[in-house]
C-alpha cells in the first residue's frame, strides 16, 4: 500500500514538473527567440530613464532634451517628452497627435505604454477642455451677476432720488 501511495505521489509530482517546464522549440542559446519582447522593455526602461531626466532638468535642459529627441527622429521619446508633466496644451496635442500614428503591437510592454499614454493624454486633454468649457462658464456666469448687482444699485439709486 505505501509503496502504491509513493508511485502515486512521484506520478503527481513529475506530472507538475513537465506542467511547469516551459514548452521551447528553440535552441537554449537563443535568448531573443525565447523572449520577443526583450528589445521592447529594454527600449521602455530608456524611455523610462529619458523621461525621468527630462522632468527633473530645467527649463533650458528640457528644450534641448527635446531638440537632440526630435534630431534623432526618435518620435515616440520625442511624443513622450511632449506629454510630460508641466506641458502646455498645444504640446499635449502634438503629443497626441505623434502617438497616435505610432504602430506599435500592444503584445509587448512597449506597445503597452504606449498605448497607456495615449489614453492618459486623451483623457488629460479632455478635462483640460472640460476645465476650459467651465471658465467660461464662470466668466459668462460673473459678468451676468456684475450686470445683475449693476441693475440693483441703479434701481436703489433712483428709488433713493424719488
Amino acid at each position: 500500500m505505501r509503496q502504491f501511495l509513493f508511485c502515486i505521489l512521484m506520478m503527481l509530482l513529475s506530472g507538475c514538473q513537465l506542467l511547469e517546464r516551459p514548452v521551447s522549440h528553440t535552441p537554449d542559446n537563443s535568448e531573443e527567440q525565447l523572449h520577443p519582447c526583450a528589445d521592447e522593455n529594454a527600449q521602455v526602461i530608456k524611455w523610462l530613464d529619458y523621461e525621468h531626466r527630462y522632468i527633473s532638468s530645467t527649463l533650458d535642459e528640457k528644450r534641448k532634451l527635446l531638440i537632440e529627441a526630435e534630431k534623432r527622429q526618435q518620435t515616440t521619446l520625442h511624443a513622450l517628452l511632449l506629454s510630460a508633466p508641466g506641458q502646455s496644451p498645444e504640446q499635449l496635442k502634438r503629443a497626441l497627435e505623434y502617438l497616435s500614428t505610432l504602430k506599435i503591437s500592444p503584445s509587448c510592454s512597449a506597445g503597452q505604454y504606449v498605448q497607456v499614454r495615449t489614453r492618459q493624454l486623451q483623457l488629460q486633454l479632455n478635462l483640460l477642455d472640460q476645465q476650459y468649457t467651465l471658465e467660461r462658464q464662470v466668466d459668462e456666469l460673473q459678468r451676468q451677476v456684475d450686470a445683475l448687482t449693476d441693475l440693483e444699485r441703479q434701481i436703489t439709486r433712483q428709488r433713493e432720488e424719488h
